[in-house]
């Protein structure tokens, strides 16, 4: 069981970040995660208050105003619903979001704007997705060919999804699949997440052979990492 409430909390230099407060029965921990630059979810155990809540916001504020600041400098992040100056990522690049009426619902990216046809805009979602799932197969197969013949290592086959938590993942029979967000960020990134997965069909874990082998074909991939957010 658990109790959710959401409260404003108000930094010490007086900018403003919503805070989702879950209260979880048996959770013995208390876990801080930054969702945007101005989003917070706060995980605890049902005895803690809103008053504890926000005083221990305010022990981790310096940890948050850090993540925050990397997230707004980072994070490649698309709203969920269309609405008038919306923004959409591709490749690294933002580009505006123009509304044309028709029946049929479709996006394309025309020079430096995408044109989002539709009759109504409550699938917006799921049309950018559609986008960014052909976009993949175009672009980012591409990618994984010449990584593969690079890294001599070869997927049994290449899937893409919307994932919420990871990037990508490879399958004990060195199937791979890889998150459509990866089509926000850029090409150096998109292929930092390629050799990641390539090399876990060469090991399946995370240890040290596995880093030295991402490290032989993307030697800055720690940086990287910290930027895919």
């Amino acid at each position: 069981m658990s109790a959710d409430r959401r409260f404003v909390y108000i930094c010490s230099d007086g900018r403003q970040m919503s805070c989702l407060h879950r209260k979880k029965s048996g959770l013995k921990n208390i876990y801080l995660r930054i969702k945007r630059e101005d989003e917070l979810e706060l995980s605890t155990p049902p005895n803690f208050t809103e008053s504890d809540a926000k005083r221990f916001l305010r022990e981790k504020e310096g940890w948050i105003e850090r993540k925050a600041s990397h997230l707004k400098e980072f994070c490649r992040s698309n709203p969920k619903s269309y609405y008038a100056g919306c923004s959409l990522w591709f490749l690294g690049r933002r580009y505006s979001v123009e509304l044309k009426r028709a029946k049929r619902s479709s996006l394309s990216l025309e020079s430096d704007r995408f044109i989002y046809a539709a009759c109504e805009s409550s699938k917006f979602y799921d049309i950018v997705e559609k986008f960014y799932k052909k976009s993949a197969a175009e672009i980012v197969l591409k990618r994984v060919s010449y990584w593969s013949d690079k890294m001599n290592l070869f997927p049994k086959e290449v899937r893409f999804r919307r994932y919420k938590s990871r990037w990508g993942c490879c399958s004990k029979d060195d199937v791979i699949t890889l998150n459509t967000a990866l089509l926000r960020y850029d090409l150096k990134l998109i292929d930092y997440v390629i050799i990641h997965e390539l090399a876990h069909i060469r090991y399946k874990n995370h240890k040290k052979e596995f880093w030295n082998l991402v490290g032989k074909f993307e030697p800055e991939y720690k940086s990287l990492r910290e930027r895919l957010v």
